[in-house]
């Protein structure tokens, strides 16, 4: 997995604000009661909050929000930047992306694979792109075909694979 360079400065951010926090908060500054005189003598000590550190926890409980914000949420937020950059705002990209989501292992790798593609694929394609077994391709393919995901053509003695750009168009369709 690849990380951005924005996601390391967060997580820099987020183990230091942390760290900062824990330590002023666990911390207070310590005043000592002093009866001045020839001997001076320390009656006690006070662990008290000052402004400053009230400010300092202030500033990196915010800093620790967002970085915290940040790190949870930042594949997601990529993941509709991604689609946004591309400049095609179709809801078929956004359904694409959706599904994505929603799959998981291996019938996401298929699909992923069918979308790198550019939405089309040969059946015959995808084991050597995938790995996978003819049959565990056809079970897969069967099942994003159910979801009206994908739709397979009869081309030559194989099937072009071809993702449906409009996922929602059959949905009164008994399934």
């Amino acid at each position: 997995m690849k990380t951005s360079p924005k996601t390391v400065i967060m997580a820099v951010l987020f183990a230091v604000s942390a760290f900062v926090f824990a330590l002023k908060v666990l911390m207070p500054t310590t005043t000592r009661i002093i009866i001045p005189g020839e001997d001076p003598i320390i009656v006690g000590e006070i662990f008290r909050y000052t402004q400053f550190d009230v400010v300092i926890i202030s500033v990196s409980a915010i800093i620790l929000a967002f970085s915290t914000f940040y790190l949870l949420f930042a594949n997601s937020i990529d993941g509709k930047n991604a689609l946004l950059i591309n400049g095609n705002n179709n809801s078929s990209e956004i359904d694409m992306g959706f599904a994505l989501r929603l799959l998981d292992g291996d019938k996401r790798k298929v699909f992923s694979e069918i979308v790198e593609a550019k939405g089309e694929i040969l059946q015959s394609d995808l084991p050597r792109v995938t790995g996978f077994s003819k049959a565990k391709i056809t079970r897969i393919l069967d099942y994003l075909e159910v979801k009206r995901l994908v739709i397979r053509k009869s081309y030559g003695m194989t099937n072009k694979v071809i993702i449906n750009r409009d996922m929602r168009a059959e949905k009164g369709r008994e399934r």
